[in-house]
């Protein structure tokens, strides 16, 4: 939902009471960059506030990591030239605001692989083991980090088997907790871990850095607290007090939730 103040906004810009404009919105995703148009609208000229209900839809075919949604307001046709500085040329924007969306498919989505334990020498009793390649936090995190879920656990593999049940929500949510327990406390224990990657650079999400950033983000972060910020505040609670590390990760997964999925 958007108000405009038209006669305002167009006093602001400098332009005529009656100058063309149009609202827009686009959007694209960090795994293509591909921009795509999802609506556009001219803005009426002989009023002076204006409210627009926006609703737009996307193919999630299309879309992994972050989405990002673009809404402007823009020139809608050439003007004259007039005034120094004041926009005249169809297209160019005169506002702008941008949000970024967090999507599962991205760095956060782990890969997860059915495994017997006993042929793979793993201890047979357990649920999974979370293999992690190397310490180099700049790697492809998706050939280095592999979640492995024990076959031979009767319980894990009812849990498998039925991905609707009680018992299977409530496995899939301890293993949640567990996995941002595990690695994000390796990273935070490594003095090699810098979180160096920008945050606005798309193949950085995918480096296990990203992966960690993307943890943080989703579970940990306070809120208007950055990733880097986060995880300086998170290094320095978990070397004082590991159990509340611990307590803030349960807290940020909402363990245990509700035991179905």
């Amino acid at each position: 939902m958007i108000e405009i103040d038209l006669v305002e906004f167009r006093e602001d810009c400098g332009l005529a009471s009656d100058a063309p404009l149009r609202l827009c919105v686009r959007y694209w995703p960090s795994t293509s960059l591909l921009r795509r148009s999802a609506y556009a609208e001219e803005l009426p000229t002989r009023m002076d506030n204006t409210l627009c209900e926006i609703q737009i839809s996307a193919d999630s075919t299309q879309l992994g990591g972050f989405l990002t949604i673009d809404t402007l307001i823009e020139l809608a046709a050439d003007l004259p030239a007039s005034k120094p500085f004041v926009a005249t040329r169809a297209g160019s924007i005169l506002w702008s605001d941008q949000v970024r969306i967090h999507l599962e498919g991205g760095a956060g989505l782990l890969p997860v692989a059915p495994v017997s334990f006993r042929e793979a020498g793993l201890p047979a009793g357990s649920a999974w083991y979370v293999s992690m390649d190397g310490g180099d936090w700049q790697q492809a995190a998706m050939g280095s980090l592999l979640v492995l879920l024990n076959e031979d656990n009767p319980a894990v593999k009812q849990a498998m088997e039925a991905t609707q049940s009680e018992l299977s929500g409530m496995l899939w949510s301890v293993l949640e907790a567990d996995i941002v327990t595990d690695l994000v406390g390796r990273a935070l224990d490594d003095d090699a871990f810098v979180d160096e990657t920008p945050s606005d650079d798309p193949d950085g999400d995918w480096t296990m850095a990203g992966l960690v950033r993307a943890l943080v983000r989703t579970y940990l972060a306070r809120p208007g607290e950055s990733a880097e910020q986060a995880i300086k505040r998170l290094r320095d609670e978990r070397r004082r007090d590991p159990s509340q590390f611990r307590a803030n990760v349960h807290a940020g997964v909402r363990f245990p939730r509700e035991a179905t999925v």
